[in-house]
């Protein structure tokens, strides 16, 4: 893509958002009547022109639309949600040639002739790839993830302009970013490329929960993917558009998988998959009503170092201390040691202290508490407004697993689950060297 064509993008993106977020002026405006019927139409109608200008999008510029699709769009009704996720993994599919011309370039022959079975119209299609399903020669259900031909080069032209980059971080997040933090931003976006890395990772992942009935890993097929081609066994379930719908019980089963994978990927097995793309989970009910997740794509992986873990785990076991005032002082102690402070003062300020407590809202009592969209829209907005004041600041490992964490919350308010969170992360990271109750 060209720098005029990336600007006219950029552009047409933006008028997308601005109709967005301008529909709350718009149905004061012009529904004098106030009437939920009314809201709703223009809701759905602002989040189809999103929707219509970004799903033409590839590469770096999809990426960015997915990101506000699933944060900005958290308290969209549900039509509109569900217009908003054709952005996570069903934009505009490429042309069956050119997908096949991909395959016989990377592993020697067509996919009609390494595949009993290859069906040419693709079950999902994102930023940098599609999906086929297809079946083996052994018989075996496949999805096989197809890189889109010059996506590459793109991509690294997008992440070229530091503006670009961190947009990729999120609005706020991303004004915050030394060039170090952008420096691995544009790294782990650059390893979802290559897809042998991605496969390598998705095996770490797998080894990370095995045994864990309620999370699965697909397992990808070394003899059927290269740089970019990635086959894998193909997962089934519902999307999470779909699980947000669902009874009571498969949403609580469900956003209790996807909590511990989140939380615990990084704090106990030290991986970071810092793209939580709605798109990126499928979730199945068996007979006897056990729920399981499956977790897909880790192109954007990396490995964090024991002290950040170490570091960030004090953050927790302060929101989650029940002496209050212990408490803060250890959460204060974690932002320090994780460098995520920039003024020690900034600790006093009414928006840290608005942080804190939001932080603290699913985590710091011991009932069960009730992670919804308006939480994670909390949880976003006070986020961006303590990183506006200047009071913190993200280094690069800390910038990938905060990317991740307010990706989740996200995800996890789409489900709207009412659970025991702190027992949950009791459960994955202990209570720490001092007592928490």
């Amino acid at each position: 893509m060209s720098e005029r064509d990336r600007q006219r993008a950029g552009a047409e993106l933006k008028v997308g958002l601005a109709r967005w977020f301008a529909r709350a002026r718009q149905i004061l405006t012009t529904d004098p009547t106030g009437s939920d019927e009314d809201d709703r139409v223009v809701e759905e109608a602002a989040a189809d022109a999103l929707a219509a200008q970004a799903g033409q999008l590839k590469g770096g510029m999809a990426k960015v639309a997915q990101l506000l699709a699933y944060t900005a769009g958290g308290e969209a009704g549900g039509d509109a949600r569900a217009t908003l996720a054709r952005l996570w993994d069903r934009a505009p599919a490429m042309g069956a040639a050119d997908i096949a011309r991909v395959v016989e370039e990377d592993l020697g022959r067509p996919p009609q002739a390494l595949f009993a079975q290859w069906n040419p119209t693709p079950i999902a299609a994102a930023s940098l790839g599609q999906v086929h399903a297809a079946v083996g020669k052994d018989g075996a259900d496949y999805a096989v993830k197809v890189q889109y031909p010059g996506i590459a080069q793109a991509v690294r032209a997008d992440l070229a302009s530091d503006g670009f980059a961190r947009k990729l971080a999120g609005t706020e997040l991303g004004r915050t970013l030394d060039e170090h933090a952008l420096d691995a931003l544009r790294g782990a976006v650059l390893g979802e490329l290559d897809y042998r890395r991605e496969a390598d990772a998705t095996r770490r992942f797998a080894a990370a929960w095995d045994g864990d009935a309620a999370i699965h890993v697909p397992a990808p097929v070394d003899a059927l993917s290269s740089g970019r081609v990635l086959t894998m066994e193909l997962a089934r379930g519902m999307t999470l558009v779909e699980a947000a719908s669902a009874d009571e019980d498969t949403r609580r089963q469900a956003a209790a998988a996807i909590f511990r994978f989140g939380w615990g990927s990084p704090l106990v097995h030290r991986l970071l998959n810092a793209d939580p793309n709605p798109g990126n989970y499928l979730v199945a009910r068996d007979g006897d009503g056990h729920v399981r997740v499956s977790f897909l794509d880790y192109g954007c992986v990396v490995e964090l170092d024991e002290a950040t873990v170490d570091a960030d785990k004090e953050l927790w076991y302060g929101v989650m201390h029940d002496d209050a005032f212990e408490g803060a002082e250890r959460f204060r102690m974690g932002l320090l040691d994780v460098g995520l402070l920039r003024r020690t003062d900034s600790m006093a300020s009414t928006v840290h202290r608005d942080w804190e407590r939001v932080l603290a809202q699913p985590l710091g009592g011991h009932a069960a508490a009730r992670w919804g969209r308006v939480y994670a829209a909390a949880l976003g907005d006070v986020t961006r407004r303590v990183l506006a004041a200047g009071g913190l600041h993200l280094p690069a490992p800390v910038m990938l697993l905060w990317r991740q964490r307010l990706g989740l919350a996200a995800v996890l308010g789409m489900l709207e689950a009412e659970l025991p969170w702190r027992r949950l992360l009791v459960d994955l990271i202990g209570t720490g060297r001092k007592a928490l109750w």
